[in-house]
């Protein structure tokens, strides 16, 4: 996480002063669009897949493995399709990079970093699947200075994430017997997909309204996109920060039992806000400053910008922690894609119509009422659960006597 977040803070100013401000604004319409398409690639493997690897035993996981791949393989070519025609539209007709971007930026979904991580083997998840996106991204990253073509960036990064998908592949089944044959028809790829619908329920709504913003704005006020782009870059970057406290998180609540991960739910979830707070006001103050540094001063953004991005961090945090360290462990996932599909009802309207209105700010603003509406109401689902499941404990847990 640190190596890809310092190259991807190192490669604005670069490619910014490369390509130009408009053609990066471009660049982070794709990868949006792409971030987007690609949660029905993963479809939910990468929520549900590290705690489906851990409690499989060793000789089950490569099989686990080998069933995913062939379901995501298909749905790769499906993503690669819809994602090469709304860039087209997207980006006003540039056929190539609407291709090539689709392809680029789809691949790393078909990659096995969920599985290194279930498996708790972080060396093979930087060296065999972190460590070739990165080259790829450097090699791209040269090209673009050299050649000032965003496409050949965009090549040697695809290049860098197809040797991560195969060298994934082969670690995981190079001589483990997992069974391919017979599971390579479509049928047979669909029916492994029916355990993840609610995963991959909540991975979309809330991709929708995460990544639905820029890409309003590229429709509907294209000449910000930059500025916004920016500024919704730092803000990933500070979700990005803030995932190995979400992960410490989730290993630590249940690790003690039932009775006892009920208190670290709720010290958890008071940590999910502490930690939101913090991060909201660094999101909200540095992005200024930050934006202007790394673009050369070519880019400014406001700070009317950054205050709700700011804000829309602190529930982001809340929400992670609630949803993923405490309604998970009890068996609360309908509710969590729920929580995301209400977030989504309610924000993407309003994100729609201010970008329609040219009014990127309240644009923002909407984000904040998005990710504000999950966490109350997973925080809502949560403390309804915990109280019921500690009056269905609590005569168990009086002594005799008492």
């Amino acid at each position: 996480m640190a190596a890809s977040t310092v190259l991807g803070i190192v490669t604005i100013p670069l490619l910014v002063r490369s390509l130009g401000a408009a053609e990066w604004g471009s660049l982070a319409v794709v990868q949006a669009t792409s971030q987007l398409v690609g949660i029905l690639v993963a479809f939910g493997w990468g929520a549900t897949g590290p705690s489906a690897v851990a409690s499989a035993s060793k000789a089950a996981r490569p099989d686990l493995y080998a069933q995913s791949l062939i379901a995501r393989s298909y749905l790769f070519v499906v993503g690669v399709v819809i994602g090469a025609i709304v860039l087209v539209f997207l980006t006003r007709g540039d056929v190539t990079v609407a291709v090539v971007g689709s392809v680029t930026y789809l691949l790393p979904f078909l990659g096995a970093s969920w599985y290194f991580v279930g498996e708790g083997r972080p060396w093979r998840l930087f060296v065999y699947d972190s460590l070739p996106t990165l080259v790829g991204t450097l090699a791209g990253l040269v090209a673009a200075v050299t050649t000032r073509s965003l496409i050949a960036f965009l090549l040697l990064q695809a290049a860098g994430s197809l040797v991560a998908v195969a060298l994934d592949a082969f670690v995981v089944l190079h001589g483990s017997g997992a069974r391919i044959r017979g599971r390579t028809s479509p049928r047979a790829a669909a029916a492994s997909l029916s355990g993840q619908r609610h995963a991959v329920t909540s991975a979309l709504t809330s991709g929708l309204y995460v990544n639905l913003p820029l890409l309003s704005i590229q429709t509907f006020l294209p000449g910000f996109v930059p500025v916004y782009a920016l500024a919704d870059r730092f803000f990933r970057y500070a979700n990005v920060a803030f995932s190995p406290v979400q992960q410490f998180l989730q290993g630590w609540v249940p690790e003690t039992g039932e009775r006892r991960s009920f208190t670290r739910m709720r010290y958890a979830t008071w940590a999910g806000l502490g930690f939101g707070i913090l991060g909201g006001a660094l999101v909200a103050a540095l992005t200024r400053p930050l934006a202007w540094l790394l673009s050369g001063g070519e880019i400014d953004v406001p700070l009317a910008l950054s205050i709700p991005l700011g804000a829309a961090f602190v529930f982001v945090a809340s929400s992670a922690v609630i949803g993923y360290a405490c309604l998970v462990p009890v068996g609360r996932e309908r509710s969590l894609a729920a929580s995301t599909v209400v977030g989504a009802l309610a924000g993407a309207p309003l994100i729609i119509l201010f970008a329609v209105l040219q009014l990127p700010v309240l644009v923002a603003w909407s984000v904040a009422v998005s990710e504000a509406i999950v966490a109350v109401y997973q925080f809502s689902v949560l403390r309804s659960e915990l109280s019921r499941r500690e009056r269905l404990l609590e005569p168990a847990g009086e002594a005799p006597g008492e």
